[in-house]
């Protein structure tokens, strides 16, 4: 079983790295997968790898200590959560949902940040974070998910200012709403990169443009994407988690 895992997983990988550009950056999402997924990652050279909830990240590096080196990179790509951030300081070595200003503050320092832009909004005509092209309130989801592109300059200086070289760049999550069209996929990951550009007039070493999942990964590189995350193109299809 073991054995057969490892093909599936060699086969997709292998697949997904003929497909992208040798510089790319890739960051396998491995969130609700087992952590000896990650350990058959690693030994087939991957060293990038993301979890979406705290708890997931917490068990699986602590069970994969002394089965993956320390030259593996630990990614952290949900929501913050204000009593969780002392955990995401010793676990996550890459943050890249900083969306908050009260967090700003609370993440050490040494931590590698990214500033989350909330795309959804773009796409719907509400840069501001108020109401979409029908006048309608956003939802919860949409309303939390990354700053307001007009909040994101002023958002990235106060990142800067706290972090430093360890503010790596932005990370956007293209819009999934129903009936969302590519074309409005690509929009986002432009207003994405326009936003990166306008923040290396003042922190030149904040490259990072982390965008793209398995759906639409090849429209963001197509866009600037620098860095993009991965999940069921290389680990197939998962559960939902309650």
């Amino acid at each position: 079983m073991v054995k057969a895992r490892r093909e599936e997983l060699a086969e997709n990988l292998k697949r997904i790295r003929d497909e992208i550009p040798k510089h790319l950056n890739l960051i396998v999402v491995t969130k609700t997968f087992p952590a000896s997924d990650i350990e058959i990652l690693y030994q087939l050279g991957e060293r990038d790898f993301a979890e979406n909830r705290v708890q997931e990240l917490v068990a699986k590096r602590d069970e994969l200590q002394g089965r993956v080196g320390s030259d593996a990179r630990w990614h952290y790509q949900g929501q913050i959560q204000s009593n969780k951030i002392s955990i995401l300081n010793r676990y996550a070595d890459v943050i890249h949902s900083l969306d908050q200003e009260r967090h700003i503050e609370k993440i050490d320092s040494s931590r590698h940040v990214l500033l989350q832009v909330n795309l959804d909004k773009v796409i719907n005509g509400d840069e501001s974070g108020e109401e979409d092209t029908t006048g309608q309130k956003l939802d919860a989801d949409w309303r939390r998910a990354g700053v307001a592109l007009a909040d994101s300059e002023d958002f990235a200086r106060k990142v800067f200012a706290r972090f430093g070289e360890n503010f790596e760049g932005v990370m956007g999550v293209s819009p999934h709403h129903l009936g969302v069209t590519s074309e409005e996929k690509r929009q986002g990951f432009i207003r994405l990169r326009e936003m990166s550009e306008q923040i290396r007039a003042f922190a030149p070493r904040a490259r990072w443009i982390s965008a793209g999942m398995s759906d639409d990964y090849k429209i963001a590189i197509a866009e600037g994407a620098t860095h993009i995350r991965l999940g069921s193109s290389i680990l197939g299809l998962r559960t939902p988690k309650n």
